[in-house]
């Protein structure tokens, strides 16, 4: 049964339970960017895999040194260097010390580095001797096996997403492939007779197709792959067969327009006629109210308003993590943060949610948060670019400068001590 007039929450939760991780692949570590794991990761080796040099100086004895002062340093015979990526099969005996670099192994025999601060040899590379002037301590400056991971141990949990550390610590254990959930194919449906795609000319009366390109552009950022369908007109048969096309292509389709409640908002007809399910219509938000969520054969349909800036509401708010959840991410929501809001408002509380653009900036280390002044219809394009984000008002709500609100960020960075109001959005 079709559930209306959702909190933004009851949706997200509604949307998350009907997605599941798509197939997962076998990928080289060096495409793996940006994907999930599909497995739990464990050490096939210690790391380090040796005890090795944390400092450039000595290998030494500890109990040769114990007596070492600056005034009458211990002296110590010399038998050798070992760099990074070298070996000795040299064993220390009593009194002697292996000129040695980071990283390298520690001969047997050592149990101590004397770091060349502690001693005079860093600038004699040749000497035969070396004066130690204070005691090392038994493990001074070596890092012992096993001491980052134990063979055998989980490094990384499945559900991860991957990125430069990620690939770091895989890499040091010599995973050079690893499986990977695939990136989701997100179709992308534009309706509306009044859209003209941009390689023809634009009559009176119509407008140019821009949430598509606006969605693609949305869905690579959030890590899937966009599939751009071509744009239908308000026929509810051609919206049902373009989306009976789309589903062997898709993990998940993404429609804009057609569902509200005008005579030409046909999609949820179609949703119907093509197999689907509709799980919930309309969200207590705005912008971005007629919502609706649906699937069709387990293909889950995001049905978003055909106002640009509702669509990018919808958006952010229930596509992003559904995508994520699609490529198999364990948290797959990005939760909002708390920001001061740093100029009054100019729009009065509503019986809804409302989600404001914003500019977001650090001053004095605390976010603070400067709705646009104008500019903030659902059919309002040009306020889009340059925000940071979007801040919550709940609905019945009264909030006035200097009040915490919730800030739903975009993948931007946050501008700091910088001025921030509407006049530039």
């Amino acid at each position: 049964m079709m559930r209306v007039g959702l909190s933004v929450e009851e949706a997200v939760r509604e949307v998350l339970a009907h997605l599941k991780p798509v197939a997962s692949i076998e990928m080289n570590i060096k495409d793996s960017f940006g994907y999930t794991l599909a497995e739990d990761m464990y050490a096939a080796i210690p790391v380090p895999p040796f005890d090795r040099a944390m400092m450039d100086g000595f290998a030494i004895r500890s109990a040769d040194v114990q007596s070492a002062t600056p005034e009458r340093p211990v002296k110590l015979r010399v038998r050798g260097r070992i760099g990074a990526g070298e070996s000795s099969d040299a064993e220390l005996q009593e009194g002697e010390a292996i000129r040695i670099m980071t990283g390298a192994p520690i001969p047997k025999g050592a149990d101590a580095v004397a770091r060349f601060e502690i001693t005079d040899g860093a600038d004699k590379p040749d000497a035969a001797v070396v004066d130690v002037y204070l005691p090392a301590q038994g493990g001074e400056s070596i890092s012992l096996t096993g001491e980052d991971m134990q063979a055998g141990s989980k490094i990384l949990q499945k559900g991860t997403v991957i990125g430069p550390a990620e690939m770091a610590l895989l890499a040091t254990v010599g995973l050079a492939a690893v499986p990977v959930c695939r990136k989701p194919i997100i179709g992308v449906l534009s309706s509306g007779s009044e859209l003209v795609s941009l390689d023809q000319p634009l009559p009176y009366g119509k407008i140019y197709n821009s949430n598509s390109y606006m969605l693609a552009g949305l869905i690579s950022q959030w890590g899937g792959i966009p599939y751009l369908l071509e744009q239908v007109d308000d026929e509810v048969e051609h919206v049902e067969q373009a989306i009976r096309t789309a589903l062997p292509v898709v993990d998940a389709l993404v429609t804009t327009g057609g569902v509200s409640v005008g005579d030409f908002d046909v999609m949820r007809t179609a949703y119907h006629l093509a197999g689907g399910q509709i799980h919930f219509w309309k969200v207590n938000m705005r912008p971005g109210t007629p919502f609706t969520f649906a699937t069709v054969q387990e293909t889950p349909i995001f049905g978003l308003s055909g106002n640009p800036a509702a669509a990018f509401v919808n958006a952010v708010l229930f596509l992003q993590p559904g995508i994520r959840a699609l490529a198999g991410c364990s948290q797959p929501l990005t939760p909002p943060v708390q920001v001061v809001l740093a100029d009054e408002l100019q729009v009065k509380a509503i019986g809804m949610d409302r989600f404001l653009r914003a500019k977001i900036v650090i001053e004095a280390g605390q976010a603070a948060a400067y709705p646009l002044p104008f500019g903030q219809s659902a059919g309002v394009m040009s306020t889009l670019a340059g925000i940071q984000g979007f801040i919550r008002i709940p609905a019945r709500t009264e909030v006035k400068r200097g009040d915490l609100v919730e800030a739903y960020l975009l993948d931007k960075p946050l501008p700091g001590n910088g001025q921030a109001g509407g006049d530039d959005a």
